[in-house]
């Protein structure tokens, strides 16, 4: 059986994917038009480890479109697809590989992952291919970001998703208050 958004669903992401317009556009430090240092991948990380891949994939793409047309310029399809991969990646990962369990750790690897395929690679492609620039400037320029940035973000969700949010997320969203296979969550170990 197939199941369907919920308009508190559908609230809930439009609201993750104004927080990241709000922290990719205004509360953002721009070095440059390739290099860009903001915490906006939170919000879509929690999307997806809170209601799911294909939640956390929509959202990730709606903030990078519509943060686009905010900022006056056309969307890069493979900066994109890094944002969906930003919210697809959790969700499949806590859903398949972690089953729910997700501590400080695994949300490192989630980061790392998506730092590495999304931020390392397609993100890096398409300023590449949209500015001219070398790839090795822009390897190391963003090499440096990823990696503090993959740090930064792992704290940050996991400080949100092991607190008492995902408890009232869950109550809120879902039927019976325990996400399919979310079981209680460990802090840093």
């Amino acid at each position: 059986m197939k199941q369907q958004m919920s308009i508190k669903t559908v609230a809930a992401a439009a609201v993750l994917v104004a927080m990241n317009i709000i922290l990719s556009r205004v509360f953002a430090i721009n070095v440059g038009p390739t290099l860009r240092i903001t915490i906006s991948t939170t919000p879509i990380f929690l999307a997806g480890l809170w209601f799911g891949p294909l939640t956390g994939a929509v959202c990730g793409a709606t903030g990078d479109l519509l943060g686009s047309l905010f900022q006056g310029y056309a969307p890069n399809p493979l900066i994109t697809a890094a944002a969906v991969l930003c919210g697809l990646l959790p969700g499949l990962m806590n859903k398949y590989l972690f089953h729910g369990r997700i501590n400080y750790w695994k949300v490192l690897l989630i980061a790392g992952i998506h730092g590495l395929a999304g931020s390392m690679g397609l993100t890096l492609l398409g300023l590449h291919l949209m500015y001219g620039r070398p790839l090795a400037e822009l390897f190391v320029s963003r090499g440096v970001q990823t990696a503090a940035l993959v740090i930064v973000n792992s704290i940050l969700v996991n400080l949100l998703y092991s607190s008492p949010l995902t408890a009232l997320v869950n109550r809120m969203f879902f039927r019976n208050g325990t996400r399919a296979g979310a079981q209680r969550r460990g802090t840093l170990g």
